[in-house]
């Protein structure tokens, strides 16, 4: 499996959801497939949604799941063995754990690995010192895990294995009541390394989690909205970055009547009349009598903007 999060704190849901999405977006590799989100809902209890294709964007999220105080992800490709629990496991009162590679593998006494982090959560041991214990019991073992618990403490790591393989990227914050961690691999991006794409992606669940802002954002195209000739590319947003309008320098954009790209790589992104990044990546709508119109999944209706500037 590629990508692991999990997060506590209030925005827990949102930080990994939309993690995720930006992985779906600036990523190419096993991703994008199968999903499982998993919460501990406010009376304790563990509560799931799956799919097998389509990503987290498919994913049907209840509204009062936003409001969780931990929630943990994990996705690759498409068409997974099932039950796709089996890959993210939880336990009421307790916590979650996921991970990548084979978080569900078996090492030598028959247990599952991420299993035995539960189970070890369950006794009242710190996550961090569970995940340890299990993989070093196991070296050889295909499983990156993360752990967290619903009073707020996170637990991650690699076998020895994984830590041999040069596609890695993770990130790990934590302060003031809230955290993340998250781990990668087999995900490739035009934005440089592994690494880098993984430290894109926590600043982004860093913002949902803090309110901080993070060098990139992912903006939405929810409705149609008018494609007019200009002497350069733009897209203009509004405040919550929803796209409002898009200008283009090629005429024949404006007059297409086709599925294409509506937002070209590196674009100017505007917001309020004033200039504030750029597109990271395209944008592809349905072009019709001057129109842009969302097609697909949600993740297709979006794009990544790399802020031009960031104030705190």
């Amino acid at each position: 499996m590629t990508i692991g999060i999990a997060a506590y704190g209030k925005g827990s849901v949102a930080a990994i959801q939309t993690a995720v999405s930006a992985a779906e977006l600036c990523g190419r590799g096993a991703i994008g497939g199968f999903a499982v989100l998993a919460v501990i809902e406010a009376d304790g209890s563990v509560a799931y949604r799956t799919t097998q294709n389509g990503g987290i964007s498919s994913l049907d999220i209840p509204e009062e799941w936003f409001r969780a105080p931990c929630a943990a992800v994990i996705s690759s490709g498409p068409d997974r063995p099932e039950p796709l629990t089996q890959f993210l496991v939880g336990r009421a009162g307790s916590g979650l754990v996921t991970g990548h590679r084979l978080p569900n593998s078996v090492s030598a006494d028959g247990v599952s690995v991420n299993n035995a982090v539960l189970e070890k959560l369950a006794g009242g041991e710190a996550p961090q010192g569970s995940v340890d214990t299990v993989l070093a019991q196991d070296p050889e073992i295909d499983a990156g895990l993360i752990a967290v618990t619903i009073d707020g403490r996170l637990g991650t790591g690699n076998s020895g294995r994984v830590l041999r393989r040069g596609d890695l990227g993770q990130a790990h914050r934590e302060e003031g009541g809230c955290g993340f961690s998250l781990l990668h691999n087999s995900i490739f991006a035009a934005t440089g390394t592994c690494q880098a794409l993984a430290e894109i992606l926590g600043e982004l669940a860093w913002q949902e989690l803090t309110g901080i802002p993070a060098g990139h954002a992912i903006i939405r195209l929810e409705a149609p909205v008018t494609v007019e000739a200009a002497a350069r590319d733009r897209v203009h947003i509004d405040l919550n970055g929803r796209i409002v309008a898009l200008q283009s320098a090629d005429p024949r954009v404006c007059a297409a009547r086709r599925l294409g790209t509506a937002v070209y790589l590196s674009t100017e992104v505007w917001q309020e009349g004033q200039p504030v990044g750029f597109a990271e990546t395209e944008l592809v709508a349905r072009l019709a009598d001057g129109l842009a119109h969302p097609h697909g999944l949600p993740v297709q209706r979006s794009m990544m903007m790399r802020r031009s500037h960031v104030t705190a």
